[in-house]
């Protein structure tokens, strides 16, 4: 994997498995875009920008409830990338109003 993608490039990684997580009324009302890690006004990145290492996030709002992941770390690999913001998106949809207590099992890739 890269050590430097575009914001586009990472939301093409994880979009797919985002939605996988949510059932179809969810998946619908998703919002789902990159901030700079820190950035407290949750401005979001534009798709050209460059994302190299912890210097991302991902945010999110579903049926209204925003929640995001911990800094993205690129370098690791699709697979790793992927499977930290699903871990971090099973802990919003369990904590959520939406599906309080429930826990989503992760797609498999």
């Amino acid at each position: 994997m890269p050590e430097i993608m575009e914001v586009r490039d990472v939301l093409a990684v994880i979009r797919p498995a985002v939605l996988a997580m949510l059932h179809g009324h969810e998946a619908a009302t998703l919002r789902l875009f990159l901030i700079a890690t820190g950035d407290t006004d949750l401005t979001p990145l534009q798709d050209d920008d460059v994302v190299i290492e912890n210097s991302a996030m991902a945010r999110w709002e579903i049926l209204g409830e925003d929640g995001g992941s911990s800094s993205l770390w690129i370098e690791d690999g699709y697979d790793r990338l992927v499977a930290d913001v699903q871990s971090d998106l099973q802990d919003f949809i369990a904590e959520s109003s939406f599906a309080w207590g429930e826990l989503r099992p992760l797609p498999h890739r």
